[in-house]
């Protein structure tokens, strides 16, 4: 193995998609941690998705205003010092802050532990700038792409296999009993297998790597109408990202049942809308229901599950705690 080999490898055609998914990630991450006042408990998870999920437990356990004031501090003079301050508030190990480096500023830190994953490919570097001269990278977000990433030649058709069983777990139709013995096949695996997973699931899908990472998962009901009328949108879109994004701080949404009121199809103003939600419409765990807001009620009070909606439900008798506002959800 040799820096040809690296060549090889990232002339593969699966390495550019994955090249192009990690760079649009990082680029995605660094525009909103480069936005301390801006931050959010919703935004935190592009930051974790490069910092990890040790960096994620110990930093959500402080308040958001304690992180956004140590990013402040290092943007307005990026010192030594000032990362350490942040590492020792948080406790986070030094692999954990290479990556905020790296995050905050793609060229000029390397990914945090990057020799160490280059070792896969027989290769070790003691100068970072002379990587990116070799390799003829662009900045670090490249380098970043190439430790992240399973060469083909790595990969196993169990673990393919696999890979695709967890992508294919569909909150809407995937029987309960079918999503655990998944997970239960993933949490039997070597610990290079599951990162080998892991790796892919973070760049393809989010809230699939969640699913399989976190221990509580809840059922969720969600009013279907009222997301669609968000902002007076009258649109698919939210309603969309939404259905990728079935997670918060603590938990990870799984199954999900949708309610539409019957009139959704009046509501929704152009034609590929409305296709979208015929679609959505033959899925197993979405209802049509006026008013949709007794049966959406219903599923929470019956079953345990957390609601997504703007509404109040003022007139039902529900578990407060169980009402999600979609803000929560989606990045603004």
């Amino acid at each position: 193995m040799s820096i040809q080999r690296i060549l090889n490898v990232i002339s593969e055609k699966d390495y550019k998609a994955h090249s192009r998914k990690t760079r649009a990630l990082i680029e995605k991450a660094n525009g909103i941690i480069r936005k301390p006042r801006e931050l959010n408990p919703r935004k935190m998870f592009w930051i974790y998705r490069v910092l990890g999920r040790d960096a994620e437990l110990k930093i959500s356990k402080k308040h958001i205003n304690d992180f956004q004031f140590l990013i402040m501090h290092i943007l307005r003079k990026p010192k030594e010092n000032r990362f350490e301050d942040l590492k020792r508030y948080y406790k986070l190990n030094q692999e954990a802050i290479d990556n905020l480096k790296f995050l905050i500023f793609p060229n000029k830190f390397p990914p945090g532990g990057y020799n160490e994953k280059l070792k896969k490919y027989g290769v070790e570097f003691y100068n970072e700038q002379v990587i990116l001269k070799r390799l003829n990278f662009k900045d670090f977000i490249d380098l970043y792409s190439l430790i992240t990433y399973i060469p083909l030649d790595v990969k196993t058709p169990f673990v393919q296999n696999l890979l695709d069983e967890i992508l294919s777990i569909d909150p809407l139709e995937t029987k309960l009993s079918l999503y655990k013995k998944i997970k239960d096949i993933f949490k039997s695996l070597g610990q290079y297998e599951k990162q080998m997973v892991e790796v892919q699931l973070k760049n393809i899908s989010y809230y699939h790597f969640r699913l399989m990472n976190l221990n509580s998962r809840k059922g969720v009901v969600i009013d279907g109408s009222n997301v669609v009328r968000y902002n007076d949108l009258n649109n698919m879109n939210i309603f969309l990202d939404l259905l990728d994004n079935l997670y918060i701080e603590n938990l990870v949404f799984f199954p999900a049942v949708i309610v539409f009121d019957k009139n959704i199809d009046y509501i929704l103003k152009s034609e590929e809308d409305k296709n979208i939600l015929r679609r959505l419409i033959e899925k197993k765990r979405v209802y049509l229901e006026s008013p949709a807001d007794k049966l959406i009620v219903y599923f929470s009070n019956k079953f345990g599950y957390y609601m997504i909606s703007q509404d109040k439900f003022q007139e039902y008798k529900f578990d407060k705690e169980k009402l999600l506002e979609l803000r929560r959800f989606i990045d603004e």
